[in-house]
Parts: C-alpha cells; structure tokens; sequence
C-alpha cells in the first residue's frame, strides 16, 4: 500500500487490489505510459515558473493542482484523479524555461488511468451514450454514418 503525499489528507493507494483487476496487455500497456509520463519530468528543475500561467493553481491554491505539483505526482508514477483537474491549456510549457510539456505527461497518465479502469465516470457514462444514441447526453437517435468517435 502507498500513500499520496502532498494533499491535505492521506490516501491509501491499493495498486495490487487495481493491478489483479486488469489485463496483462493493459497493465503493460498503462505500465509504459507511466514510464514515459515520468520521462517528461525528468529534466524538470521544480522552479515553479509553471506555476504562475496555470489557471487551475491560480484558483485552487494548493500545490498538488500546480503543473509541478503534476509533475511531482508523475515523476513518482502515482496515479490520482487530481491528473483530470488540468485542463490541458498549456499554459505552463510556455512559461517553462526548459521547455518541458507538461500536458503530454497529464495526457499519458490519463490514458494509463483509463487502461487501468480509473478514468473518471463522468467521462465513461459519456462515451457509453454517444456509442449508444449518438449524443453525449442520453438523448436523440444514433446516426452511424455521422458518429465521428468512440
């Protein structure tokens, strides 16, 4: 069992209890995105200038929600839904003076998330009903030929 460092509040992390749910080929799969997730990081010198463009720290004001509190998480392969609360702008690698893109390691750990059945449900119920009625919300007849994904 790990612990998330870095929130107001410990949270246990049972990876066994996640990883015996899973796949092999998706554990691989999710396991080198994690891989390359960190990668990003690692030329990281936790200057924080990233934090200062990032709209989500600006409102949140906890570090955990910064691009290097991210980056943090990521450089120790921990996977949280704190990871959804960016929202991709990439604000912070225009600020950053290494030049380290901060949202491609957001993105691969979403994937992983998602391989590893912790995506967010919110997003899941939407992909369910676009694939059923052709609409995100539930509602309306399903047009196959017009479908562009899921």
């Amino acid at each position: 069992m790990f612990y998330l460092y870095g929130c107001s509040q410990r949270v246990p992390i049972y990876i066994n209890e996640i990883m015996a749910k899973i796949s092999k080929a998706a554990r691989i799969e999710a396991g080198n995105l994690m891989e390359e997730a960190a990668e990003v990081f690692d030329s990281c010198v936790q200057c924080g200038m990233c934090k200062a463009r990032c709209g989500v720290f600006r409102v949140l004001r906890e570090e955990q929600y910064s691009p290097r509190g991210h980056g943090d998480l990521l450089s120790a392969k921990v996977q949280d839904k704190i990871i959804f609360e960016c929202n991709m702008c990439r604000a912070c690698s225009v600020s950053c003076p290494l030049n380290i893109w901060v949202c491609d390691g957001v993105l691969k750990c979403r994937q992983a998330m998602v391989l590893m059945g912790k995506g967010l449900k919110g997003n899941e119920e939407m992909v369910a009903n676009i694939r059923k009625t052709g609409s995100p919300f539930g509602k309306g007849k399903i047009d196959r030929d017009k479908l562009y994904c899921c």
